[in-house]
Order: C-alpha cells, then sequence, then structure tokens
C-alpha cells in the first residue's frame, strides 16, 4: 500500500513539473499539495474477511508515513447481504459476513470525514492457472522470470493481474503486479511471461505467483498506474494520476475478483 502513496506522489509532481514543455520556468510549490484519500478494497473467492483500507496522501517533501484514516463507515454489499466492516487496527477496516461469488456484482460504501465514495466491481468466472515455471532471462543465469500457463476462455473478454512472491513475501518492485488483457489472444493457450526484477532468487527459493481474474475497470486502473510509474514513462506523454474506479476524486481502487496460485521450487 505505501508503494502505491509514493506512485502518486511521484506522478503528480511529474506531471506538474513537465505538464507545460520546456518553454519557460515554472516555479512548483510542492509543500502544499492537498491530502487525497486513498482507499484500496477487495472481495475475492477465498474465504474472509475481506480488507479494505484507508489513509491519505502526504506533501512532497514529507517524511514516508502516509497517514490512515480511523473513523469511517464501511460497507460492502452483494450476493444478497450487507456488512458493515469493522475498524481491526488504524485504517484497516474487515468484513464479517459477507462472500465472494464469481459472477456477483459487489459495491463498496465509504463515508468519513463529511465525504461519501462508492465503488462498484462485479467478480469474473475464475480461470484455472494451469502451472508455472521459471527461465534465465540473459546467458549469465542471473535473473529469473517466471513464466504462467493457462486457458483464456473464449469468445469473452478476460483482464487478469499477477503477483509474485518469494518464500511467501510480494516482490516489493512490484506491488500493483503485472496486468494482462486477451484482446490479442481470445481463446488461446497463453504462456505468459512475468518480467520482474528478480535477481534475488536463489537455489531453492519456493516461487509463487497468484493470478487474478479482475473485471475491465480494475484492469484500465491498475494498466494505465503500471505504465505511468514504470521507470521508462518518461518518454511517454506527460503521466496523469490513472481514473479510479471509486467516486469522488479518491485514489486507489475496489475489486471483486478470483484467485488462482501456483507455487514452483527453484531448482
Amino acid at each position: 500500500m505505501q508503494y502505491l502513496k509514493r506512485k502518486y506522489l511521484v506522478i503528480v509532481s511529474v506531471a506538474l513539473l513537465l505538464g507545460i514543455g520546456c518553454k519557460k520556468v515554472i516555479q512548483v510549490n510542492l509543500k502544499n499539495v492537498t491530502p487525497r484519500i486513498v482507499i484500496t478494497g477487495e472481495v475475492n473467492n477465498q474465504p474472509g474477511p475481506y480488507i479494505v483500507t484507508i489513509s491519505k496522501t502526504v506533501n512532497y517533501t514529507s517524511d514516508n508515513a502516509f497517514p490512515p484514516v480511523s473513523g469511517a463507515l464501511v460497507i460492502i454489499a452483494g450476493n444478497g447481504n450487507t456488512d458493515t466492516l469493522t475498524e481491526t487496527s488504524p485504517g484497516t477496516y474487515a468484513t464479517h459476513t459477507i462472500t465472494g461469488r464469481p459472477g456477483r456484482l459487489y459495491s463498496l460504501y465509504v463515508s468519513v470525514e463529511g465525504k461519501v465514495y462508492t465503488s462498484a466491481s462485479t467478480m469474473p468466472q475464475p480461470v484455472q492457472l494451469d502451472s508455472i515455471g521459471y527461465a534465465a532471462s540473459n546467458r549469465f543465469n542471473d535473473k529469473i522470470n517466471a513464466i504462467t500457463y493457462f486457458q483464456d476462455p473464449p469468445d469473452v473478454s478476460n483482464y487478469y493481474q499477477f503477483n509474485e512472491y518469494l518464500n511467501q513475501t510480494q516482490f516489493q518492485n512490484n506491488r500493483v503486479g503485472s496486468v494482462f488483457d486477451d484482446r490479442l489472444s481470445d481463446g488461446k493457450y497463453i504462456t505468459y511471461t512475468l518480467y520482474n526484477d528478480s535477481t534475488d532468487i536463489n537455489k531453492g527459493d519456493t516461487l509463487t505467483i497468484q493470478m487474478n481474474c479482475i473485471d475491465e475497470n480494475v484492469y484500465n486502473y491498475l494498466n494505465t498506474l503500471s505504465s505511468i510509474t514504470d521507470q521508462n514513462s518518461f518518454q511517454s506523454p506527460t503521466p496523469d494520476n490513472p481514473t479510479s474506479n471509486i467516486s469522488n476524486n479518491a485514489l486507489g481502487y475496489f475489486s471483486a475478483n478470483t484467485i488462482e496460485k501456483q507455487s514452483v521450487i527453484i531448482r
């Protein structure tokens, strides 16, 4: 979560610095950026509780401490149930009774500090992650890339998010994961390689891939976020904050998604 917030600050700052071009000097006050609410929530097809986190951005020059937001009213509705979440720690809210089912629409309601934020997401049907593997990406064998294998369903638009874990710890350099859509490979058997920095993988380590089937709005958000925070993004058009699927100018996203996991031991 802190990774996402740090990215937002960088995005805003770069947009301010580059948005008008190089023809005149722009005086930018980075010390007085208005804090914005950041909401991240998920409902999935695994047993709950499901978690919603709420925090705020900070000024660009502030310490890397993003304050959690307490005292919010958080409700998730769907699958014939309405669940009022409990704040289990500052800024972290957990469900009690709601269950995630593919094909169902889930809605999020957050009321905090006099403002209301809403979102909705439909959980796609699950796609089986058949297996995973890995391969060295260069002749020195000093970088390992994970490879996923799965059958994409035909005649359906599918959107995927991949998260990598090394010995049960998520890769720190890519907290939003890699995203992929089947626009050019609908109905095909897919071999998808994850090009993340994996120089710390050693023999005997356990590499785990989590494949989430996500809806189109969540894919668009994560794909835009990934693109504008890539280290090569300065070669692209002027970056901007991605459009969240949460209302009222909030940052973050709410996702109803399925989960598939596979692990492999590095030999």
